[in-house]
Parts: C-alpha cells; structure tokens; sequence
C-alpha cells in the first residue's frame, strides 16, 4: 500500500539503489509508475505493506517499508521487480559499493579504494559532502542522507 511517505514510522526499512546514469525526466515518469505499483502491491504473507519511495539527484532510488511488515521473500520479489523495471527502461545500476561524493553540484562515483587514494592526494577536504547509502531507514535518510567527510566513515583516511 503505498503510504504518504509522512506517514511512514521513522523506523521504516529502506533500500538504496544506485543508477549508473542520471534518471531523465522521461525515464523518472516511466520509473514512477512503476515504483507506484510496486507501493501499492507489495504484499507479505498476504498483509498489504505500508511503503513509498525517493528518487533523489538522479541517480537514487529509494524504497521504504513499514519495518515489521516485511519479510524476506516480499523484499526479493519486489527487488525483482525494480530490476525487471529498470531493465525495461534501460537504466543500469552501479554496484552498491560505489560511493557518490558531490563536486560542486555534480555527484562523482568512486570504488572505495580510488576515494582512499584521491584523499591521500588531497583531493577531497572535510567539508566535501557524499551521499549515505548506508542508510538503514526513514529516520536515518532524514537526518544523514548527505554527509560530509568529516561525518562519514571516510574520515578515518583524511
């Protein structure tokens, strides 16, 4: 059931997907769609979830449910799903371990050893900010969905 992401608990599930290209506008409308219906039929053990969704900078998807809804074969049927979508649309997904650090107002994606090198040339400074696509949930999405260095993981190689 796709919910008012207002609504959703600040404990809602979430998964992060990572386009390899920028979603454009007519993708984004052929992609919501899609990402509407998954909403609205995602069932478990028969129960409707509560979920909604975020496409953000163009090049995030992602998804949230109410956290004790959900169970394992519901989580891999709609990730099929997502991938049948975005299969369709021509839209590829980088691996989960590629990190979007901004450049100006452009997001820049790294393997987590060329970020470890680069910063080692000092090519990225403290205040430059990444996206958190270690996010758990709604409330962590909220509150660090863009950190800067000096607030990531990353801070221990600056």
């Amino acid at each position: 059931m796709l919910l008012d992401f207002n609504n959703l608990s600040p404990n809602s599930k979430c998964w992060v997907y990572i386009t390899k290209n920028e979603i454009s506008k007519s993708e984004l409308e052929n992609l919501e769609i899609g990402l509407n219906n998954i909403c609205e039929n995602w069932m478990s053990h028969g129960k409707k979830i509560k979920s909604n969704y975020k496409v953000k900078n163009k090049h995030f998807i992602i998804l949230f449910a109410e956290e004790n809804d959900v169970s394992g074969c519901s989580i891999d049927s709609t990730n099929r799903e997502i991938m049948r979508i975005l299969n369709d649309l021509n839209i590829g997904l980088n691996p989960n371990s590629k990190i979007g650090i901004f450049k100006d107002e452009i997001i820049l994606f790294y393997d987590k050893e060329e970020i470890i090198d680069l910063i080692g040339k000092n090519k990225f400074s403290l205040s430059d900010k990444m996206i958190n696509t270690t996010i758990r949930n709604k409330s962590e999405y909220l509150s660090s969905w863009k950190l800067m260095l000096k607030d990531s993981w990353l801070k221990n190689f600056i």
